[in-house]
C-alpha cells in the first residue's frame, strides 16, 4: 500500500512580513503624493483661469468707462477706478490692484526729444493685478493690460512730467520697486506704481507745482528712499520734494538696495554677555546739509543676552558704546570706524567691554597685510616715565579679596577675614602655627577652553622664616581638581612671585589655586594681598590693548615687537573720554 504523499506548509518570518509591511508602506507613499501633486496642479490649474476670468470682466469694465473717467480716485490720471479692491466670487477671495499711466508715444515726438511733444498724454496704459487671498496653497499673481487711446485728437495741456529712476547700490535699474507719490497742491491725489524692468515710472502730463511732489521708494526686502520738505526741519534737503513745471521735464534718481543684518554682542573678557548696554549706530548718508543730518542714527540697548540684531541699510557706520558704565576695551573682528556695509549680508561684532574709567586710550596693532599682532609690547610714557606697559592680546585676571567665603576651602590654621584683602595665618592667641597651612581659591571660570596662561604673579608681605607656594588646576569639567607643581605632579610647588603658567595646564577652561603659607616662627606670619594671571583666549582681540585712568596731557607711546621695526608716536590727551591709536608695524 502506498503511503500518501505529504507536504510540508511553510509559513513567513517575521523580517519578512516587517519588509513585506514596509515596501507596502512606500509605494502607497508614493502613489499618495503622486495623486496629491497632480491634484495640486489640476486646482492650481483651475484656480489661475478662474482668477485670470475675474481679471478679464474687469478690463472689460474699464473699456467700457468714457476715456476721461479712467484712471484712480485720488491718484493721477484721476478717475473712477479704486487702487485696490477685493472680490468675492465661487467661493475665491480675490485683491484687485489697479494702475493707469499716460503713455507718451514716440511716433508724434516725447517730452524728451526736439522738437518737445507739447502733448505727451497720447493714451493711457491699464493694468489690473490680482492676487487669490483665500488659496489652500500659494498661486502666483496674475495681471493683465491694455492701452486705451481718447476718442478725440489730443490737447496741448499746462502739465509737466516727472521721471523717476530707482537703481541699487551698484547703479542697476530696480525694477517693480514700488513708489508712492504725494501732489501736494490742491487738489491733492497720490499715485501709487511700481518701476518698469529699467527701474523706471515715467509720470506723464501731471499738474505743475513747486515743490509739490513728495516721493516714498521702497521694495520688499529693500531700503528705502524719500524726499524731504525744505523747512525749519530740513532746511536743506539732500532730496528735496520735487517741483514740476509747466511743459518741462523732471528726473530725479533714489538709490534702494536689499538690506543688511549687524548682530551686535557685548561681553567681558570671560565671554560672558553683558546685558542692557547702549551703544550708537550713525551712517555716513546724509539726508540734510548746513547742518548735516545722517539718514541713519540709532540709539538702542542690547539684550538680556547681551545680544542685538539690527537690519540695516547699505552705508559705512560708526559704531560706538554711549553707556556711561562700560567702555570698548576691544572687538571681534577689528571695528573699524566707519565700517563698510554691502547690501544683502550679515555683520557680527563681538564687541569686549571694560567698566567706564575717565581718559582711555584704546591701542591697536597691525601688521602691514592688515592682520592685527598679538603679544607686542606696547609702552605709554609721560615725559620720562613709564607710567604703564602691556602686551597685545593679554588680560589679567586679579584676585585681591578673600573675606567673606570668596573661596573653596581653607585649612582651619589660615586666615582670610581678620584683615579683608589679605591672607595671614590665623593668630591663635599671640601665637601662629608653625605647620604648613592652605587655602583654595573659588574656580575662576575663563570662558573658552581656546585659553593660553601666560604669567602668575603674587604680591604680599614675606618676613625672613615664612613661605608663601602655590599648586595650580586646571580642567574643563569644572569637576576635576589635581593640584600639581611645574612638573605637573602634587609633589612640587611654585615657589617665586612670577612664573611662567605650564603647557600641561593650558586650554582648560576652569582653574583654581592653592596657596601654601608657613613660618617658622610662631610670631610672624607671611601675607598675600594679590594674586595676578595674564592670559589670552578666544573671547576677546588678540592685537589690542586699552589704558584707562589716563590724565590729560601729552604721552608718548611706544610698540615693539620682534621681527618689526620700533614704533613711537605722541598722542594728546585732552577733553574726550576715549581715544583710538591704529598702529602699523612695519618689517
Amino acid at each position: 500500500m502506498k503511503s500518501p504523499i505529504s507536504l510540508q506548509s511553510r509559513g513567513f518570518t517575521l523580517i519578512e512580513i516587517v519588509l513585506g509591511i514596509f515596501i507596502i508602506a512606500f509605494i502607497s507613499f508614493f502613489i499618495f503624493n503622486i495623486f496629491q501633486n497632480i491634484s495640486r496642479v489640476t486646482t492650481s490649474g483651475r484656480l489661475t483661469l478662474q482668477l485670470l476670468s475675474l481679471l478679464q470682466d474687469e478690463m472689460e469694465k474699464v473699456r467700457v468707462l468714457n476715456y476721461e473717467d479712467i484712471g484712480i480716485q485720488g491718484g493721477w490720471p484721476p478717475g473712477v477706478l479704486p487702487q485696490e479692491k477685493i472680490l468675492s466670487k465661487n467661493g475665491l477671495e480675490v485683491k484687485i490692484n489697479f494702475y493707469v499711466r499716460n503713455i507718451d508715444d514716440p511716433k508724434d515726438g516725447t517730452i524728451t526729444t526736439t522738437p518737445r511733444d507739447t502733448a505727451p498724454a497720447d493714451y493711457k496704459l491699464v493694468e489690473i493685478e490680482g492676487e487669490i487671498l483665500n488659496s489652500p496653497f500659494k498661486i502666483k499673481k496674475q495681471t493683465l493690460s491694455a492701452l486705451i487711446a481718447p476718442k478725440t485728437v489730443e490737447a496741448t495741456t499746462r502739465n509737466g512730467s516727472m521721471f523717476i529712476q530707482v537703481i541699487d547700490a551698484k547703479g542697476n535699474p530696480v525694477k517693480e520697486a514700488r513708489v508712492k507719490v504725494d501732489y501736494l497742491n490742491e487738489p491733492q491725489f497720490t499715485i501709487q506704481d511700481v518701476t518698469d524692468v529699467w527701474g523706471m515710472l515715467r509720470l506723464i502730463d501731471i499738474p505743475p507745482g513747486i515743490n509739490a511732489y513728495a516721493i516714498f521708494v521702497t521694495k520688499e526686502g529693500y531700503s528705502s528712499e524719500k524726499t524731504y520738505q525744505k523747512g525749519e526741519e530740513y532746511p536743506n534737503p539732500l532730496l528735496p520734494h520735487q517741483t514740476v513745471r509747466s511743459g518741462e521735464l523732471t528726473t530725479v534718481t533714489f538709490q534702494i538696495d536689499l538690506l543688511s543684518k549687524l548682530k551686535v554682542r557685548t561681553q567681558d573678557i570671560f565671554c560672558r554677555g553683558i546685558p542692557n548696554v547702549s551703544f550708537n549706530l550713525q551712517g555716513l548718508k546724509l539726508i540734510n546739509t548746513d547742518p548735516p543730518m545722517p539718514k541713519t542714527d540709532i540709539t538702542t540697548t542690547t539684550g538680556e543676552n547681551g545680544e542685538k540684531e539690527l537690519t540695516i541699510e547699505f552705508d559705512s557706520y560708526f559704531l560706538k558704546i554711549n553707556d556711561p558704565r562700560y567702555v570698548l576695551g576691544s572687538s571681534l573682528p577689528y571695528l573699524e570706524n566707519p565700517f563698510n556695509v554691502k547690501p544683502n549680508m550679515t555683520y557680527s561684532y563681538v564687541l569686549t567691554l571694560k567698566s567706564y574709567n575717565p581718559k582711555n586710550l584704546l591701542v591697536s596693532v597691525f601688521d602691514e597685510e592688515g592682520n592685527l599682532i598679538e603679544g607686542a609690547t606696547v609702552n605709554l610714557f609721560k615725559g620720562n616715565n613709564l607710567i604703564a606697559t602691556q602686551k597685545t592680546g593679554e588680560e589679567i585676571y586679579i584676585d585681591d579679596d578673600w573675606s567673606l567665603g570668596k573661596y573653596s576651602s581653607l585649612s582651619s590654621g589660615i586666615d582670610p577675614e581678620t584683615f579683608p584683602g589679605e591672607i595671614r595665618l590665623k593668630d591663635l592667641g599671640g601665637f601662629y602655627s608653625t605647620s604648613t597651612e592652605w587655602l583654595i581659591s573659588k574656580e575662576i571660570d575663563f570662558g573658552t577652553s581656546s585659553i593660553i596662561y601666560k604669567k602668575f604673579s603674587w604680591s604680599g608681605n614675606l618676613p625672613p622664616g615664612t613661605l608663601i607656594k602655590f599648586q595650580l588646576a586646571s580642567n574643563n569639567d569644572n569637576s576635576t581638581w589635581n593640584f600639581v607643581g611645574p612638573d605637573g605632579t602634587p609633589n612640587t610647588y611654585f615657589e617665586t612671585q612670577e612664573f611662567e603658567i605650564p603647557s600641561f595646564l593650558q586650554n582648560k577652561r576652569f582653574l583654581k589655586y592653592k596657596v601654601y603659607m608657613q613660618t617658622s616662627d610662631p610670631l610672624i606670619s607671611p601675607s598675600l594681598d594679590k594674586i595676578k594671571i595674564s592670559f589670552t583666549s578666544s573671547c576677546f582681540s588678540l592685537g589690542e590693548n586699552l589704558f584707562q585712568n589716563l590724565n590729560p596731557g601729552e604721552y608718548l607711546l611706544e610698540v615693539i615687537k620682534e621681527g618689526y621695526f620700533f614704533y613711537s608716536k605722541e598722542v594728546n590727551i585732552s577733553d574726550e573720554d576715549f581715544y583710538h591709536e591704529k598702529i602699523i608695524l612695519t618689517r
